[in-house]
Protein backbone atom coordinates (compact mmCIF):
# COMPACT_ATOMS: atom_id res chain seq x y z
CA UNK A 1 0.00 0.00 0.00
CA UNK A 2 1.21 3.53 -0.19
CA UNK A 3 2.75 5.41 2.64
CA UNK A 4 1.78 8.72 2.46
CA UNK A 5 4.23 10.34 4.71
CA UNK A 6 6.86 8.30 3.06
CA UNK A 7 5.89 9.56 -0.49
CA UNK A 8 5.39 13.40 1.31
CA UNK A 9 9.15 13.21 2.30
CA UNK A 10 10.44 12.26 -0.81
CA UNK A 11 9.67 16.01 -2.05
CA UNK A 12 11.94 18.43 -1.41
CA UNK A 13 12.06 22.28 -1.34
CA UNK A 14 13.86 24.18 -5.19
CA UNK A 15 16.25 26.57 -3.82
CA UNK A 16 16.09 29.12 -6.36
CA UNK A 17 19.30 30.82 -6.13
CA UNK A 18 21.12 27.49 -6.71
CA UNK A 19 19.43 26.74 -9.72
CA UNK A 20 19.89 30.17 -11.55
CA UNK A 21 23.66 29.96 -10.78
CA UNK A 22 23.19 26.85 -12.42
CA UNK A 23 21.46 27.91 -15.79
CA UNK A 24 20.65 31.60 -15.35
CA UNK A 25 18.39 33.67 -14.89
CA UNK A 26 14.46 32.08 -14.50
CA UNK A 27 11.46 33.67 -16.00
CA UNK A 28 9.55 35.52 -13.11
CA UNK A 29 6.02 32.97 -14.05
CA UNK A 30 8.44 30.34 -13.24
CA UNK A 31 10.21 31.36 -10.02
CA UNK A 32 6.75 32.60 -8.72
CA UNK A 33 5.60 29.05 -9.48
CA UNK A 34 8.69 27.37 -7.87
CA UNK A 35 8.32 29.82 -4.72
CA UNK A 36 4.47 28.54 -3.75
CA UNK A 37 5.59 24.98 -4.20
CA UNK A 38 8.11 25.35 -1.57
CA UNK A 39 5.42 27.20 0.30
CA UNK A 40 3.04 24.47 -0.35
CA UNK A 41 6.08 21.85 1.41
CA UNK A 42 6.03 24.39 5.20
CA UNK A 43 2.19 23.57 4.64
CA UNK A 44 2.28 20.13 4.53
CA UNK A 45 4.94 20.02 7.01
CA UNK A 46 2.58 22.14 9.31
CA UNK A 47 0.04 19.32 8.49
CA UNK A 48 -2.20 22.09 6.50
CA UNK A 49 -2.82 20.09 3.02
CA UNK A 50 -6.04 22.22 2.38
CA UNK A 51 -4.12 24.89 2.33
CA UNK A 52 -0.83 23.57 0.18
CA UNK A 53 -3.13 22.40 -2.17
CA UNK A 54 -4.91 26.06 -3.19
CA UNK A 55 -0.68 27.25 -2.96
CA UNK A 56 -0.07 24.01 -5.74
CA UNK A 57 -2.70 25.10 -7.63
CA UNK A 58 -1.67 28.39 -8.54
CA UNK A 59 1.52 27.20 -8.78
CA UNK A 60 0.41 25.00 -11.63
CA UNK A 61 -1.51 28.03 -13.35
CA UNK A 62 1.05 30.31 -13.44
CA UNK A 63 3.46 27.30 -14.78
CA UNK A 64 1.02 24.84 -15.97
CA UNK A 65 4.00 22.58 -16.91
CA UNK A 66 5.17 22.49 -13.44
CA UNK A 67 4.41 18.42 -13.17
CA UNK A 68 6.13 18.02 -9.81
CA UNK A 69 3.57 20.51 -8.19
CA UNK A 70 0.97 18.21 -9.94
CA UNK A 71 2.80 15.30 -8.35
CA UNK A 72 2.53 17.04 -5.00
CA UNK A 73 -1.09 17.63 -5.42
CA UNK A 74 -1.89 14.44 -6.03
CA UNK A 75 -0.25 12.60 -2.76
CA UNK A 76 -2.05 15.74 -0.84
CA UNK A 77 -5.39 14.47 -2.08
CA UNK A 78 -4.68 10.83 -1.07
CA UNK A 79 -3.49 12.41 2.61
CA UNK A 80 -6.78 14.51 2.46
CA UNK A 81 -9.08 10.70 1.54
CA UNK A 82 -10.05 12.71 -1.81
CA UNK A 83 -9.07 9.54 -4.01
CA UNK A 84 -10.61 10.76 -7.21
CA UNK A 85 -8.98 14.40 -7.24
CA UNK A 86 -5.58 12.48 -6.73
CA UNK A 87 -6.52 9.86 -9.51
CA UNK A 88 -7.50 13.23 -11.13
CA UNK A 89 -4.27 14.97 -11.04
CA UNK A 90 -2.13 12.30 -11.82
CA UNK A 91 -3.43 11.29 -15.00
CA UNK A 92 -3.43 14.71 -15.79
CA UNK A 93 0.54 14.95 -15.54
CA UNK A 94 0.28 11.71 -17.23
CA UNK A 95 -1.91 12.85 -20.32
CA UNK A 96 0.57 15.93 -20.64
CA UNK A 97 4.10 15.16 -20.04
CA UNK A 98 6.63 11.99 -20.23
CA UNK A 99 7.26 12.60 -16.75
CA UNK A 100 4.52 10.43 -15.78
CA UNK A 101 6.52 7.96 -14.31
CA UNK A 102 5.52 8.63 -10.73
CA UNK A 103 2.37 9.60 -11.22
CA UNK A 104 1.58 6.06 -12.75
CA UNK A 105 3.28 4.70 -9.46
CA UNK A 106 1.19 6.46 -7.25
CA UNK A 107 -2.45 5.29 -9.21
CA UNK A 108 -0.42 1.65 -9.19
CA UNK A 109 -0.10 2.21 -5.76
CA UNK A 110 -3.40 3.24 -5.22
CA UNK A 111 -5.07 0.40 -6.96
CA UNK A 112 -3.15 -2.26 -4.80
CA UNK A 113 0.13 -3.09 -7.51
CA UNK A 114 2.66 -2.67 -5.26
CA UNK A 115 4.37 -5.94 -5.40
CA UNK A 116 7.61 -6.14 -7.79
CA UNK A 117 6.14 -9.74 -8.88
CA UNK A 118 2.62 -8.51 -9.34
CA UNK A 119 4.54 -5.79 -11.87
CA UNK A 120 6.68 -8.01 -13.51
CA UNK A 121 3.75 -10.58 -13.82
CA UNK A 122 1.82 -7.82 -16.17
CA UNK A 123 5.36 -6.95 -18.56
CA UNK A 124 5.23 -8.73 -21.74
CA UNK A 125 7.53 -11.85 -22.25
CA UNK A 126 10.44 -11.26 -24.50
CA UNK A 127 11.22 -13.36 -27.45
CA UNK A 128 14.71 -12.92 -27.25
CA UNK A 129 16.84 -10.29 -25.23
CA UNK A 130 17.54 -8.07 -28.32
CA UNK A 131 13.81 -7.57 -29.01
CA UNK A 132 13.24 -6.74 -24.94
CA UNK A 133 12.01 -3.15 -23.93
CA UNK A 134 11.90 -1.16 -20.81
CA UNK A 135 7.94 -0.70 -20.45
CA UNK A 136 8.53 2.44 -18.62
CA UNK A 137 10.55 3.90 -21.36
CA UNK A 138 7.84 2.90 -24.29
CA UNK A 139 5.53 4.18 -21.51
CA UNK A 140 7.41 7.59 -21.01
CA UNK A 141 7.78 7.33 -25.13
CA UNK A 142 4.48 7.51 -26.08
CA UNK A 143 3.32 10.04 -22.79
CA UNK A 144 5.58 12.05 -24.81
CA UNK A 145 3.75 11.83 -28.05
CA UNK A 146 0.40 12.41 -26.60
CA UNK A 147 1.35 15.33 -24.29
CA UNK A 148 2.59 17.03 -28.11
CA UNK A 149 -0.61 16.13 -29.62
CA UNK A 150 -2.83 17.05 -27.00
CA UNK A 151 -4.64 20.52 -26.66
CA UNK A 152 -3.10 22.88 -23.59
CA UNK A 153 -5.78 22.19 -20.68
CA UNK A 154 -4.41 25.51 -18.67
CA UNK A 155 -4.52 29.29 -19.75
CA UNK A 156 -3.46 31.00 -21.95
CA UNK A 157 -4.83 28.54 -24.01
CA UNK A 158 -3.33 29.51 -27.27
CA UNK A 159 0.04 31.57 -26.24
CA UNK A 160 2.54 28.91 -27.64
CA UNK A 161 0.27 29.02 -31.31
CA UNK A 162 0.41 32.43 -32.15
CA UNK A 163 3.68 32.57 -30.76
CA UNK A 164 4.57 29.76 -33.09
CA UNK A 165 2.46 31.41 -36.18
CA UNK A 166 4.93 34.55 -35.79
CA UNK A 167 7.91 33.18 -36.08
CA UNK A 168 6.66 30.42 -39.26
CA UNK A 169 5.83 34.18 -40.52
CA UNK A 170 8.87 35.31 -39.86
CA UNK A 171 10.74 32.51 -41.30
CA UNK A 172 8.61 32.50 -44.30
CA UNK A 173 9.81 36.52 -45.22
CA UNK A 174 13.37 35.61 -43.99
CA UNK A 175 13.25 32.95 -46.74
CA UNK A 176 11.32 34.65 -49.42
CA UNK A 177 13.88 37.65 -49.21
CA UNK A 178 17.38 35.39 -49.66
CA UNK A 179 16.16 32.78 -51.73
CA UNK A 180 17.24 33.48 -55.74
CA UNK A 181 14.88 34.13 -58.40
CA UNK A 182 15.20 31.16 -60.11
CA UNK A 183 15.07 29.29 -56.95
CA UNK A 184 12.71 26.36 -57.61
CA UNK A 185 10.81 27.15 -54.43
CA UNK A 186 10.10 30.78 -56.04
CA UNK A 187 8.93 28.63 -58.82
CA UNK A 188 6.66 26.67 -56.85
CA UNK A 189 5.35 30.08 -55.17
CA UNK A 190 4.31 31.36 -58.62
CA UNK A 191 6.02 33.96 -60.11
CA UNK A 192 2.77 35.59 -60.94
CA UNK A 193 2.05 36.51 -57.63
CA UNK A 194 3.28 40.26 -57.10
CA UNK A 195 6.38 39.84 -54.74
CA UNK A 196 6.22 43.30 -53.09
CA UNK A 197 2.01 43.15 -52.34
CA UNK A 198 2.81 39.98 -50.86
CA UNK A 199 5.58 41.17 -48.54
CA UNK A 200 3.49 44.09 -47.27
CA UNK A 201 0.11 41.73 -46.59
CA UNK A 202 2.51 39.46 -44.82
CA UNK A 203 4.07 42.72 -42.85
CA UNK A 204 0.53 43.95 -41.84
CA UNK A 205 -0.52 40.40 -40.45
CA UNK A 206 2.58 40.17 -38.47
CA UNK A 207 1.85 43.60 -37.18
CA UNK A 208 -1.84 42.59 -36.39
CA UNK A 209 -0.27 39.08 -34.76
CA UNK A 210 1.97 41.31 -32.83
CA UNK A 211 -0.70 43.69 -31.47
CA UNK A 212 -2.68 40.78 -30.64
CA UNK A 213 0.32 39.26 -29.04
CA UNK A 214 0.31 42.60 -27.19
CA UNK A 215 -3.25 42.47 -26.13
CA UNK A 216 -2.83 39.00 -24.36
CA UNK A 217 0.29 39.68 -22.83
CA UNK A 218 -1.68 42.73 -20.82
CA UNK A 219 -4.44 40.40 -20.16
CA UNK A 220 -1.85 37.98 -19.05
CA UNK A 221 -0.06 40.84 -16.40
CA UNK A 222 -4.07 41.72 -14.90
CA UNK A 223 -5.13 38.40 -14.76
CA UNK A 224 -1.61 38.04 -12.16
CA UNK A 225 -2.26 41.17 -10.70
CA UNK A 226 -5.90 39.75 -9.86
CA UNK A 227 -4.66 36.29 -8.34
CA UNK A 228 -2.13 38.89 -5.81
CA UNK A 229 -5.15 40.74 -4.51
CA UNK A 230 -7.37 37.35 -4.28
CA UNK A 231 -4.16 35.76 -2.83
CA UNK A 232 -3.74 39.06 -0.08
CA UNK A 233 -7.13 38.63 0.48
CA UNK A 234 -7.20 35.30 1.08
CA UNK A 235 -4.54 35.69 3.31
CA UNK A 236 -6.12 37.91 5.56
CA UNK A 237 -9.50 36.43 5.50
CA UNK A 238 -7.21 33.29 7.05
CA UNK A 239 -5.60 35.38 9.44
CA UNK A 240 -9.30 36.91 10.51
CA UNK A 241 -10.66 33.06 10.64
CA UNK A 242 -7.82 32.21 13.42
CA UNK A 243 -9.19 35.23 15.23
CA UNK A 244 -12.71 34.28 15.15
CA UNK A 245 -11.96 30.19 15.72
CA UNK A 246 -10.13 31.80 19.08
CA UNK A 247 -13.16 33.78 19.86
CA UNK A 248 -15.68 30.67 19.60
CA UNK A 249 -13.49 28.58 21.62
CA UNK A 250 -13.00 31.19 24.14
CA UNK A 251 -17.02 31.13 24.36
CA UNK A 252 -17.33 27.51 25.00
CA UNK A 253 -14.56 27.39 28.07
CA UNK A 254 -17.39 30.10 29.46
CA UNK A 255 -14.73 33.04 29.54
CA UNK A 256 -17.63 35.67 28.13
CA UNK A 257 -15.70 38.39 29.70
CA UNK A 258 -12.66 37.93 27.38
CA UNK A 259 -14.48 37.29 24.22
CA UNK A 260 -16.51 40.74 25.55
CA UNK A 261 -13.48 42.82 25.81
CA UNK A 262 -11.24 41.56 23.07
CA UNK A 263 -13.96 42.16 20.44
CA UNK A 264 -14.52 45.71 22.21
CA UNK A 265 -11.36 47.27 22.63
CA UNK A 266 -9.24 45.02 20.07
CA UNK A 267 -11.85 44.28 17.20
CA UNK A 268 -13.35 47.78 17.22
CA UNK A 269 -13.52 49.95 14.07
CA UNK A 270 -10.92 47.32 12.08
CA UNK A 271 -12.05 46.43 8.63
CA UNK A 272 -13.32 42.97 8.47
CA UNK A 273 -14.19 40.40 5.85
CA UNK A 274 -18.15 41.13 5.57
CA UNK A 275 -19.06 36.93 6.76
CA UNK A 276 -16.09 37.48 9.56
CA UNK A 277 -17.96 40.79 10.77
CA UNK A 278 -20.69 39.32 11.13
CA UNK A 279 -19.92 36.08 13.09
CA UNK A 280 -17.98 38.14 15.95
CA UNK A 281 -21.25 40.72 15.89
CA UNK A 282 -23.61 37.60 16.79
CA UNK A 283 -21.15 36.30 19.12
CA UNK A 284 -20.71 39.72 21.00
CA UNK A 285 -23.70 39.85 21.19
CA UNK A 286 -24.44 36.47 22.46
CA UNK A 287 -21.80 36.82 25.42
CA UNK A 288 -22.52 40.22 26.74
CA UNK A 289 -25.54 39.20 28.97
CA UNK A 290 -22.87 36.49 30.19
CA UNK A 291 -20.12 38.81 30.77
CA UNK A 292 -21.76 41.14 33.38
CA UNK A 293 -20.86 38.73 36.49
CA UNK A 294 -17.91 38.23 35.06
CA UNK A 295 -16.84 41.70 34.53
CA UNK A 296 -17.86 42.64 38.01
CA UNK A 297 -16.33 40.50 39.56
CA UNK A 298 -13.09 41.07 37.86
CA UNK A 299 -13.32 45.26 37.96
CA UNK A 300 -14.36 44.78 41.83
CA UNK A 301 -11.03 42.75 42.85
CA UNK A 302 -8.89 45.56 40.96
CA UNK A 303 -10.52 47.75 42.63
CA UNK A 304 -9.97 46.23 46.21
CA UNK A 305 -6.37 45.45 45.62
CA UNK A 306 -5.43 49.07 44.99
CA UNK A 307 -6.45 50.05 48.77
CA UNK A 308 -3.14 50.68 50.26
CA UNK A 309 -1.58 51.75 47.22
CA UNK A 310 -4.76 53.68 45.64
CA UNK A 311 -2.73 53.85 42.34
CA UNK A 312 -4.77 56.29 40.10
CA UNK A 313 -3.79 53.80 37.23
CA UNK A 314 -5.02 50.67 38.70
CA UNK A 315 -7.79 52.61 39.64
CA UNK A 316 -8.65 53.69 35.70
CA UNK A 317 -8.23 49.68 34.85
CA UNK A 318 -10.94 49.16 37.64
CA UNK A 319 -13.13 51.78 36.26
CA UNK A 320 -12.73 50.35 32.45
CA UNK A 321 -14.28 47.34 33.35
CA UNK A 322 -16.74 48.99 35.41
CA UNK A 323 -18.03 51.64 32.45
CA UNK A 324 -17.91 48.15 29.99
CA UNK A 325 -20.26 46.59 32.52
CA UNK A 326 -22.86 49.63 32.79
CA UNK A 327 -22.53 49.98 29.02
CA UNK A 328 -23.81 46.78 28.32
CA UNK A 329 -26.19 46.76 31.13
CA UNK A 330 -27.71 49.74 29.52
CA UNK A 331 -27.38 49.12 26.15
CA UNK A 332 -29.65 45.70 26.59
CA UNK A 333 -31.72 47.35 29.55
CA UNK A 334 -30.73 44.33 31.94
CA UNK A 335 -31.88 44.95 35.29
CA UNK A 336 -29.07 42.43 36.97
CA UNK A 337 -30.31 41.82 41.16
CA UNK A 338 -26.83 43.58 42.02
CA UNK A 339 -27.37 46.48 39.53
CA UNK A 340 -27.09 48.72 42.53
CA UNK A 341 -23.52 47.66 43.93
CA UNK A 342 -22.93 48.03 40.13
CA UNK A 343 -23.30 51.55 39.97
CA UNK A 344 -22.35 52.16 43.33
CA UNK A 345 -18.85 50.71 43.62
CA UNK A 346 -18.19 51.82 39.41
CA UNK A 347 -18.79 55.41 40.53
CA UNK A 348 -16.44 55.16 43.26
CA UNK A 349 -13.67 53.92 40.77
CA UNK A 350 -14.48 55.87 38.23
CA UNK A 351 -14.24 59.06 40.51
CA UNK A 352 -10.86 58.00 41.97
CA UNK A 353 -9.48 57.22 38.68
CA UNK A 354 -10.22 60.93 37.60
CA UNK A 355 -9.83 60.01 33.72
CA UNK A 356 -9.87 61.08 31.63
CA UNK A 357 -10.45 64.44 33.17
CA UNK A 358 -11.04 65.08 37.14
CA UNK A 359 -14.30 66.95 35.81
CA UNK A 360 -15.31 64.39 33.27
CA UNK A 361 -14.49 61.30 35.99
CA UNK A 362 -16.59 63.14 38.75
CA UNK A 363 -19.80 64.06 36.68
CA UNK A 364 -19.75 60.40 34.97
CA UNK A 365 -19.61 59.31 39.30
CA UNK A 366 -22.73 61.54 40.26
CA UNK A 367 -24.58 60.00 37.51
CA UNK A 368 -23.78 56.45 38.25
CA UNK A 369 -24.62 57.21 42.24
CA UNK A 370 -28.22 58.92 41.02
CA UNK A 371 -29.01 56.04 39.25
CA UNK A 372 -28.54 54.14 43.01
CA UNK A 373 -30.91 56.44 44.89
CA UNK A 374 -33.25 55.87 41.78
CA UNK A 375 -33.45 52.22 40.99
CA UNK A 376 -33.37 51.55 45.29
CA UNK A 377 -34.33 54.70 47.29
CA UNK A 378 -34.07 54.34 50.75
CA UNK A 379 -31.50 51.48 50.47
CA UNK A 380 -28.40 51.80 52.22
CA UNK A 381 -26.70 52.21 49.49
CA UNK A 382 -29.23 55.00 48.17
CA UNK A 383 -27.94 56.54 51.48
CA UNK A 384 -24.39 56.16 50.71
CA UNK A 385 -24.45 57.20 47.46
CA UNK A 386 -25.56 60.75 48.42
CA UNK A 387 -23.18 60.61 50.65
CA UNK A 388 -20.60 60.44 47.98
CA UNK A 389 -22.38 62.85 45.97
CA UNK A 390 -22.54 65.47 48.59
CA UNK A 391 -18.71 65.13 48.75
CA UNK A 392 -18.06 65.42 45.15
CA UNK A 393 -20.16 68.08 45.16
CA UNK A 394 -18.22 70.00 47.95
CA UNK A 395 -15.03 69.62 46.57
CA UNK A 396 -13.74 66.38 48.59
CA UNK A 397 -11.92 63.31 47.33
CA UNK A 398 -14.08 60.41 47.92
CA UNK A 399 -12.19 57.69 50.22
CA UNK A 400 -11.65 54.32 48.72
Amino acid sequence: MLSISEELSNFSSIDLESVEQKIGKIPDDMKYAIELYNKALEDIQNKNEDIAIIALKKAVSVYPAFYEAMNLMGVCYLNLGEEENARGMFNRVIQMDDNSIRAMHYLEQMDGSDSPDKDKSKLPKAKNNRKTKSPAKAIAWMNWISSGLSPERDPPYFFKYIVGFVLGVLCICLLWLFLPNQSPVVLRLGRSVNESQQMEKLKAENLDLNRQLDGLMTDLETARKTENQLRNEMDQYGKWSAILRNLQNLAEAGKYMDVVKEIEKDLSGLDLPEPIETEIIALNNECKPKAVSQLYSSAKKIYASNANARDPEVYKQSADEYKMVIRIIEELGLTPSNMAEIYYYGGKAIALSKSPSEQDAEEEAIRCFDTVISSEPGSKLASYAQARINELESGKEIKH
